[in-house]
Formats: structure tokens, C-alpha cells, sequence
């Protein structure tokens, strides 16, 4: 995967401010790898009970798959986008999926899409990269954007790379020779 260096120079809010932006990110389908589909289904019992009234039915959760060389198996589904919002979205809580881990005790993005966690990066052709079609998000607004993305998403850097992966990505941020004077102050 490439890199775009875009990603080490870019900013994001200290973190997500949901009570600012009421997660209208969240307000669209999402591209899902299908084998996430998989996951999502088999899990269904942790979060339906989170789910809108006029979500419920799995009938209405995906739409249309297409290729995609940006997903691990090569196949993206949508999630429908359900009385305008994304089928795993509920006002109350955010994410039904993410809420419906966290309340069975695991891990608060295990069935939870990888785009999802990733935002504001964003895997492109190939490139990791910074998702600026979202512009108008709060999260998104320059006088919003005062955290450098790497420090902002480090927790979820953590949970989607592996080590391996984590390490290249350090390794070219700090040959960007703006993020090593950063660092050393």
C-alpha cells in the first residue's frame, strides 16, 4: 500500500465530538468488504436491538456489491442508507454495531466496517490517504483540524494495522522533514 503524504500533514479535531457533529458522517451508506457483511450478519444478535424500528429487517442493511481493489477480498458492498442514514445508525447511541460490541463486552470495533474506524484516512487505489470529500463535516472544518490525523486516530492505527504495517507508516512519517522538527520539540 502507498502513502500519501497527505497523511502525515494533515489535521483532525483532538478527537470525535458527536454531540457536535451528530455522527453526520454516519448519515450515508458505507462501503463494506463483503467478508465484514459476513461478520456483521453473524453477529446481528449483539446489536439488533440498537437498530432503528425501520432498520431492523436484514433484508434492508446492504445494497449493491461491486469490485473493489481497496477491499481485502476484492468485493465491497454498501450499507443502504435507510430513512437518511446509514442501516447500523441510530440517533441515541451512533454506531449500533460498535454500541451492541461494547455492551456484550468486547472490543468496541469488532464487527464495526474498517472505512468506519479508519475516518477521516481512507484507502484509495491503493493509497492510504486523507478523505476530503467530507468536507463539510464538522471534524472536516479547518478551524476544527488542530491534531496532526497520525496522533488524532492512533488508537484506531493500532487496531487496524498490523505491527508491521504500523511501523512502515511511522518510519515514513518521520522522514517528512516537517513532522521530525515537530517531534523533537
Amino acid at each position: 500500500m502507498k502513502i500519501d503524504t497527505n497523511v502525515f500533514s494533515a489535521k483532525f479535531p483532538e478527537r470525535c465530538q458527536l454531540d457536535l457533529c451528530r455522527s453526520r458522517c454516519c448519515r450515508f451508506g458505507v462501503w463494506v468488504d463483503i467478508e465484514e457483511q459476513k461478520t456483521i450478519i453473524a453477529n446481528q444478535e449483539l446489536f439488533v436491538a440498537y437498530l432503528r424500528p425501520e432498520a431492523k429487517d436484514q433484508k434492508t442493511w446492504f445494497g449493491k456489491t461491486e469490485e473493489d481493489e481497496d477491499c481485502p477480498s476484492g468485493l465491497a458492498i454498501e450499507t443502504q442508507d435507510i430513512s437518511g442514514a446509514c442501516s447500523f445508525f441510530h440517533p441515541d447511541h451512533g454506531c449500533a454495531l460498535q454500541k451492541g460490541a461494547v455492551e456484550a463486552g468486547l472490543h468496541e470495533w469488532i464487527i464495526k466496517p474498517r472505512f468506519c474506524i479508519m475516518f477521516p484516512l481512507v484507502v484509495s487505489e491503493g493509497e492510504l490517504t486523507v478523505d476530503d470529500d467530507m468536507k463539510t463535516l464538522w471534524c472536516m472544518k479547518e478551524k476544527n483540524r488542530t491534531r496532526p490525523i497520525l496522533d488524532a486516530v492512533k488508537k484506531e492505527v493500532e487496531f487496524l494495522f498490523d505491527e508491521k504495517q504500523r511501523r512502515r507508516l511511522y518510519a515514513e512519517e518521520m522522514r517528512i522533514p516537517a513532522v521530525k522538527a515537530a517531534r523533537r520539540r
